[in-house]
């Protein structure tokens, strides 16, 4: 669950309605000393923070924390994909 602390930490930084470029999606992510950008930010849209636009390469925030559920959902997903040996 550290993972979810640090992208809800990042995505506390993005304002709502506003559109991002990837460059700046970047310094924000770098701004938190984080070894692989690219992960995070990723990370960030598969948990729905961030919405992207593929074409445009745009970014905007879409939520800034996971919903009790979400997170639930997530730490069970995660226990279970460490009893198979995956993480």
């Amino acid at each position: 669950m550290e993972k979810q602390k640090i992208l809800a930490k990042i995505a506390a930084k993005f304002e709502m309605g506003k559109i991002y470029p990837e460059l700046e999606v970047n310094e924000i992510i770098h701004s938190f000393d984080v070894d692989d950008h690219v992960l995070f930010r990723r990370e960030l849209i598969n948990f729905n923070y961030l919405g992207r636009d593929n074409v445009k390469g745009e970014y905007w925030l879409k939520k800034k924390e996971l919903s009790k559920e979400e997170l639930e959902r997530v730490g069970k997903n995660q226990k279970n994909m460490e009893k198979a040996g995956v993480y």
